[in-house]
């Protein structure tokens, strides 16, 4: 029988990167990470996380699939995914699945700015977890 374990919160950007052994970000509410140069731990693969700020992930030539929700999706053309605060993804184990560049911002980041004040307009944010918006 397989335990379920709960999902891993991430409420910083700093504790994100000490969790999975990248190096610490130059801002704390904004990273930009480069998998070609920043590799992942793998400590906790099959995990689910959730996490308190936006992440949006850019993917080439990415082979395999991606678990979102309650889905699973291909990116086998590669791709953008976006992922709004406090949504649920779970961490692969494929090494090609860290390919490309990850960018992390926190709400407080854009919260004055028009941006912050909108930002909930732009459905790419805001799909639900059983869909995906892959560009």
């Amino acid at each position: 029988m397989k335990v379920l374990l709960p999902p891993v919160v991430f409420k910083s950007i700093s504790e994100l990167s000490r969790a999975m052994d990248m190096p610490k970000p130059l801002h704390p509410l904004v990273a930009l990470v480069n998998y070609d140069i920043d590799k992942v731990s793998r400590e906790n693969v099959g995990r689910t996380f959730l996490i308190d700020f936006y992440k949006v992930s850019f993917k080439k030539d990415f082979r395999g699939q991606v678990k979102y929700g309650q889905g699973y999706y291909d990116f086998e053309e590669g791709g953008l995914a976006f992922l709004a605060p406090n949504q649920l993804v779970t961490m692969t184990g494929e090494e090609s699945s860290y390919e490309g560049f990850t960018l992390y911002f926190h709400a407080d980041l854009i919260r004055n700015y028009q941006l912050g004040k909108n930002i909930h307009q732009y459905g790419f944010f805001g799909y639900k977890v059983n869909e995906a918006l892959f560009l």
